[in-house]
């Protein structure tokens, strides 16, 4: 089969892009993290640090604006954080939101962890909480894969019948019962966005199976698995939401309820790439939290 012209250009934008990157960090990243809740607690974890302004490059999509990444190590394993994924709202194309995930599967990336705000549906979940996701629903009206197929990035059709890895939930589920603390698993409804669900809305998601609600993660989920990498998302949760007696959204206790979950969330990730690690190197003992980092009460 003849592939055109364009797809081997994105394709070498790609290859070009990551080669950048290798060039000037020297290593190949094992973990990439795109984090919303607790970016700044794990950047700040990092060993042998190294801050990219992707915009420095032209080579990176210009809809990327101002993101960074920053490479380094955690528990002696190589890996890169990455800001908040992008969100669908803000009108980006899903070869820009796509471009960071495969540029780190180019670089050696194997597994994905994203990270993100969510209201829930869940019963006894608290704002602060943390939950992970087991599946999702797409109601982003964005695909990454939507246009021409390129083969040199992945197949058609990819199976996305468990797109979050087995192993990876199950080992996250584990650690926060270990480090002492709850781990909602459910379905992530991701919604366009940038306005809140509606009455209706809200209860039409959870009629159709939603335990979460955000406006991002899954079309990068979409992408990584098209790309063969494993992924985990995980979500912060900053409102829980009773479908029948809904009630108007406080920004402010979002705000509060994602400081609240940003701790938990980067002992969680260290403990989980320590994991990650002691399969290569042999067993590291388990990090706790410091101090008192109870969530407060819906």
């Amino acid at each position: 089969m003849k592939i055109p012209k364009e797809m081997h250009a994105w394709q070498d934008q790609i290859k070009v892009a990551s080669q950048i990157l290798f060039d000037r960090i020297g290593r190949r990243p094992k973990v990439a993290m795109f984090l919303g809740t607790g970016h700044g607690e794990i950047a700040g974890r990092l060993e042998n640090k190294e801050v990219v302004l992707l915009q420095e490059y032209p080579e990176f999509p210009e809809d990327l604006g101002d993101k960074s990444l920053v490479f380094g190590t955690l528990s002696g394993m190589d890996v890169v954080v990455g800001e908040a994924p992008l969100a669908p709202y803000l009108g980006v194309t899903g070869m820009a939101l796509s471009f960071p995930v495969r540029v780190c599967r180019e670089m050696g990336a194997e597994i994905l962890v994203l990270t993100a705000g969510a209201a829930s549906f869940k019963p006894g979940s608290k704002r602060g909480d943390l939950g992970v996701v087991e599946d999702h629903l797409n109601f982003t009206n964005l695909n990454p894969l939507v246009g021409k197929q390129n083969p040199l990035l992945g197949p058609r059709f990819p199976d996305m019948t468990w797109p979050y890895d087995p192993k990876l939930l199950e080992e996250s589920q584990s650690l926060a019962e270990r480090i002492g603390f709850e781990l909602h698993e459910g379905v992530f409804a991701a919604i366009q966005g940038p306005s809140l669900p509606t009455r209706a809305e809200y209860r039409f998601l959870r009629q159709s199976g939603a335990d979460f609600v955000g406006m991002s993660t899954v079309p990068e989920v979409i992408a990584a698995v098209h790309a063969g990498l494993r992924v985990l998302a995980l979500v912060g949760i900053t409102q829980v939401i009773d479908p029948k007696k809904p009630r108007p959204t406080d920004l402010e206790e979002m705000v509060d309820a994602a400081d609240l979950a940003a701790p938990r969330m980067a002992i969680l990730l260290t403990n989980l790439i320590e994991k990650i690690a002691e399969n290569e190197k042999g067993p590291a003992p388990l990090r706790v939290a410091e101090g008192p980092s109870d969530a407060s009460e819906n």
